[in-house]
């Protein structure tokens, strides 16, 4: 599609646009100093562009969610485009967030970190947020995501109903072991890995054995199988 870019793309990050913008969802695994967060800036801005989203949700670590703010978006995000952007604070009553959720033809980015998604004011909020628009929404640095028993994960993946496209970004999406896949691919679709639960996914590629400690008994990880199929 035609698009007028703020900043230049390296060749990388417009095939990477070429082959997602108009996908409800992808992953972006890229090496660090890539350019992730142009490249889904930029898809950002080429779906509101077409009339498919009106509103951003863009997840990312307390350390550098403020980033997004203060440089990411002013730096890639294209001028023409009229938008209201806000970063989460625990105070949801806040001034500058409340043009979020006003109705127009601007585009609307609310940027949040991860943390917030163990509270109940950072889940109401995010909830009328996306109920509030058509939202792609963004997980930066999805290995945040890896737990399945995390209070947060659980929540993203609630949230995940309220949205029109899904977005993953990271450099290393496995950290310590191949099951740390599931919950980042399960945000994007449940499909995407084929099976219906973490535990039947964890049954299929890791190698278990039973163990007991005095009345306690569980299964340990002592290995892992079948990595070749999760390659592809």
């Amino acid at each position: 599609m035609h698009y007028k870019y703020k900043s230049k793309p390296f060749a990388h990050q417009k095939k990477a646009l070429e082959m997602s913008w108009d996908k409800e969802v992808f992953a972006y695994f890229m090496e660090m100093g890539t350019g992730k967060s142009k490249v889904l800036i930029d898809n950002i801005a080429m779906l509101y562009n077409a009339g498919k989203i009106d509103g951003a949700l863009i997840v990312a670590p307390k350390g550098v969610y403020k980033n997004w703010f203060d440089s990411e978006i002013p730096n890639h995000m294209p001028d023409y485009i009229e938008k209201k952007v806000g970063l989460w604070r625990t105070d949801p009553n806040a001034k500058d967030l409340k043009p979020l959720f006003q109705t127009g033809a601007e585009l609307h980015i609310l940027i949040m970190n991860i943390e917030a998604f163990s509270t109940k004011k950072g889940m109401q909020f995010a909830e009328k947020f996306l109920n509030s628009h058509k939202v792609l929404m963004g997980i930066d640095e999805s290995t945040t995501i890896k737990n399945p028993a995390a209070k947060r994960t659980k929540n993203i993946i609630y949230l995940k109903q309220f949205t029109k496209y899904r977005r993953i970004l990271t450099g290393s999406p496995v950290t310590k072991s191949p099951l740390d896949l599931y919950t980042q691919c399960y945000f994007l679709d449940p499909e995407l890995l084929g099976f219906a639960s973490y535990y039947t996914f964890k049954n299929r590629y890791a190698v278990m054995v039973s163990r007991s400690v005095a009345t306690h008994s569980f299964k340990q990880i002592i290995d892992y199988q079948r990595l070749d199929e999760l390659e592809h």
